[in-house]
């Protein structure tokens, strides 16, 4: 392994094929490449949160197959990018509505959660402060939800990553952390009733 190469002049394909090697090599294609995925992504869904969980999941499928990008000369990787990139968004896409119908099937209503109440909830649950009842009511909530609670809207780790570390799907994280906050926002409510 080559220590301190500048990759700055190496094209899009000679970086792919080092890169399973040379992670600074990729980390070249990610430099280059990211706002562009990022903007792709963003118009399509409408959520800087989802397009940002999913330009982490196209990079990271772009680097598991990154041997598979066939450049004709110093063409750039960025459509071989955002063919990944509109994949990864079809299949979520998919998997959603596949949700969704399986719901409507089982009679199951699915939480809806408003931006401004996601951002109450946050606010309240700040980790400066431990005298905060929010992190009371968040040690309440079942381990898999306060875990994925935790990691995501507290420590604002991505999707993908707490799915790494627990060893689970994405799309258990985003459940378990959907159904906690859903959990505590339900729990605030009747609080504040009470009073």
């Amino acid at each position: 392994m080559v220590v301190g190469r500048d990759w700055r002049r190496a094209s899009d394909g000679e970086l792919l094929r080092v890169s399973e090697s040379e992670p600074e090599a990729f980390r070249e294609i990610y430099r280059r490449h990211e706002r562009v995925v990022v903007a792709f992504l963003a118009r399509r869904t409408r959520s800087a949160e989802m397009a940002a969980d999913l330009t982490a999941e196209t990079f990271a499928r772009a680097l598991l197959n990154s041997g598979r990008f066939r450049a004709q000369g110093d063409e750039p990787a960025i459509g071989w990018l955002l063919g990944i990139a509109r994949h990864t968004w079809l299949h979520v896409l998919e998997r959603g509505r596949n949700e969704r119908t399986a719901c409507r099937r089982l009679g199951i209503e699915l939480p809806v959660m408003s931006d401004t109440s996601l951002e109450r909830i946050e606010a309240f649950i700040d980790a400066e402060h431990p005298d905060n009842p929010m992190l009371a009511l968040l040690e309440q909530l079942p381990p898999s939800q306060r875990e994925a609670v935790r990691a995501h809207v507290l420590e604002e780790r991505p999707y993908d990553e707490v799915a790494q570390q627990l060893g689970v799907s994405q799309q258990t994280v985003r459940q378990r952390v959907s159904r906690g906050l859903a959990r505590l926002r339900s729990t605030v409510k009747e609080e504040t009733e009470c009073r």
